[in-house]
């Protein structure tokens, strides 16, 4: 029995699109699908499925610190945050998806690993979602910062 990967399933979702800020042949960044945890936590994946960056091909190995690094550039500005975290686990969905997560130092209770139990919550229905209208401004801005800042 062939089980299908999380990741691999929502890069072939018709619905995906509206949540890409950008793409290239090896990577996607997309915006959180709904319930968003906060509005600005996007997710970098490798197109390829790959369980860990350990397993990265040359080309991939060689991009990764240039696109995770213009992504988080492109999120502090548009959200207009001073920090992003990255969370990279590699265990819900064995494909690299790393989490990228807008810090606003001013919003209680998303400090450090607090952000965890924020998006549990999310995801269980206990604290509200982000609003779709912030998600859309979100990947937006971040889809016109990425265009000006990777050129891979």
């Amino acid at each position: 029995m062939t089980s299908v990967c999380g990741v691999c399933a929502i890069h072939e979702n018709e619905m995906l699109g509206e949540l890409v800020a950008w793409e290239s042949e090896r990577w996607i960044l997309r915006h959180h699908a709904a319930p968003a945890p906060l509005a600005g936590w996007f997710l970098l994946d490798t197109k390829r499925h790959v369980a860990s960056a350990a397993d990265f091909d040359d080309l991939e190995e060689a991009e990764f610190a240039q696109v995770l690094g213009s992504a988080m550039r492109a999120i502090r500005s548009a959200v207009d945050v001073p920090r992003v975290y990255v969370i990279l686990f590699g265990e819900g969905a064995q494909h690299v998806h790393a989490h990228l997560i807008p810090r606003d130092p001013s919003q209680s209770g998303t400090a450090a690993w607090e952000i965890a139990d924020w998006y549990r919550a999310v995801d269980s229905g206990k604290r509200t979602a982000a609003p779709s209208d912030e998600v859309a401004r979100a990947v937006q801005r971040v889809r016109e910062e990425m265009r000006m800042a990777v050129k891979i």
